[in-house]
């Protein structure tokens, strides 16, 4: 069974980018290139995939803000 999620660590600004595996193949296959969605640097790389988007979670802190979960800071 393929992999739902795709976890990518951005080399600028170390921050995490939890993506949707379809999507990203969709989007490389089109030509076009991912990039960090905090400061838009092209160097971001694959860390992990995963099913389970609690597992995407475990390094990482999470608060609500307004009904939507955001990332506070990495450990």
């Amino acid at each position: 069974m393929k992999e739902i999620y795709l976890i990518r660590i951005c080399g600028k600004c170390k921050k995490t980018n939890i993506l949707i595996n379809e999507e990203v193949e969709d989007t490389i296959k089109k030509g076009y290139y991912i990039s960090c969605s905090h400061c838009g640097s092209k160097r971001i790389f694959k860390e992990n995939e995963t099913s389970d988007l609690r597992k995407c979670m475990d390094n990482n802190v999470y608060k609500r803000v307004k009904g939507k979960i955001r990332q506070v800071h990495s450990i």
